[in-house]
């Protein structure tokens, strides 16, 4: 589950009070400072069921073969595959040029048919998977100019990307052309079964035929889509921010029939919505302070569980997997809920909390018996919680 714009992006929380190791003496108490969320400094930190760290982080992709290589596009530029047991790092190689470090959250990239897609500055390359090795690369569309991130997708022998505002198919192992669609998409593409699903350039979400390109439907009653879709039970669960960025009356979450993209459901007046995620029947996201679950097929309330909103400035993350929900906050905490009751199972803190000093993008993922955390402060793999 990774987007950077403006709706992401809280405020910057200001650490309201300091804890503070005193004598009875000194005669001084903690200091508060009586505005916004109140958070410790310096306190014991919370261990989730760590596995791992590693120092490069960024976004982490890990490979669908539980024998494969977890991959992360890290702030350098580079990008590094590493052993899920140990975190060790397999290969590394370099693919944007040296300001990749201002880039949010690490170049997009997608694994799958062997091999490891990267969407740089000016250009897709395709890495083997195994090595690390080129493949193939073809230039498109400075994405540093496009109107919203644009990332890539790998399914099958197909590679799918956004090209300034045209989907663009590409064949996995030689990089040659298949087919380009109409100049009227922008964002992140999604592939689930034989259909990518892509926000349109000025609004709405579309559906296109994987193998021919052909348009299959638009549903323009979303204003606009930042973050990708999820597809879960033949629905299609998008997040409508709205024109004013997930602030108004408009922000929704809506479900559509993947068939037609019909709209079956939609829940309105969400704040500053992120997500959604979907798995095991329910659908969750982050509406301002709130995790939210809904049941997947008719929007009803499942539960709601209180989400610390950070105390840095970047996006916060969330993904779903075998019976759990994780949100990933902004000053590098990780919160694991059970997809059935939200109750928190584990919490994972830094030993020292940042408070509004750095962006800090998170990426996170899950493959088997493993979660994995991205940010600018490292990659953390833990134990996922296993299924009810």
């Amino acid at each position: 589950m990774d987007s950077e714009t403006a709706h992401h992006e809280p405020p910057p929380h200001r650490i309201d009070r300091r804890r503070l190791l005193l004598s009875a003496a000194a005669g001084l108490g903690a200091l508060a400072v009586p505005a916004g969320a109140r958070w410790w400094a310096v306190r014991d930190n919370a261990r989730g069921p760590r596995i791992w760290d590693a120092a490069s982080g960024g976004r982490v992709v890990p490979s669908a073969d539980p024998r494969g290589n977890v991959h992360v596009a890290g702030y350098d530029g580079g990008v590094r595959a590493l052993d899920p047991r140990t975190g060790a790092v397999r290969w590394a190689t370099a693919v944007g040029p040296a300001d990749a470090a201002a880039h949010r959250g690490g170049w997009p990239l997608a694994e799958g048919g062997g091999v490891v897609c990267v969407y740089s500055a000016t250009g897709v390359r395709a890495l083997d998977a195994a090595s690390g090795e080129p493949r193939w690369e073809t230039a498109v569309a400075d994405a540093r100019e496009a109107p919203a991130p644009p990332g890539v997708a790998v399914a099958g022998d197909s590679v799918i990307v956004v090209d300034g505002a045209t989907l663009r198919s590409f064949d996995a192992a030689t990089g040659r052309a298949l087919w380009s669609g109409p100049p009227t998409v922008s964002g992140t593409p999604l592939v689930a079964g034989d259909t990518v699903y892509v926000p349109g350039r000025s609004a709405g979400l579309l559906a296109f035929d994987l193998r021919t390109g052909e348009q299959r439907w638009e549903q323009g009653d979303i204003d606009a889509v930042l973050d990708p879709p999820a597809v879960h039970g033949g629905l299609v669960h998008v997040v409508d921010t709205g024109r004013s960025g997930g602030t108004g009356a408009r922000s929704a979450a809506l479900a559509l029939e993947a068939a037609t993209g019909r709209v079956l459901w939609k829940r309105t007046q969400l704040r500053g919505p992120v997500g959604p995620v979907a798995a095991g029947g329910t659908v969750c996201l982050l509406s301002g302070q709130q995790l939210l679950a809904l049941d997947a097929a008719t929007g009803d309330e499942r539960w709601t569980a209180a989400v610390p909103p950070g105390a840095g400035r970047g996006t916060s993350s969330l993904t779903a997997a075998q019976g759990a929900v994780y949100v990933g906050t902004n000053d590098d905490r990780l919160f694991a809920h059970d997809l059935r009751t939200g109750g928190l199972r584990w919490q994972d803190e830094p030993e020292r909390l940042r408070a509004g000093t750095e962006f800090t993008w998170v990426s996170l993922a899950v493959a088997g018996s493993t979660v994995y955390r991205g940010s600018r402060t490292g990659l953390r793999a833990f134990t996922a919680l296993a299924p009810a």
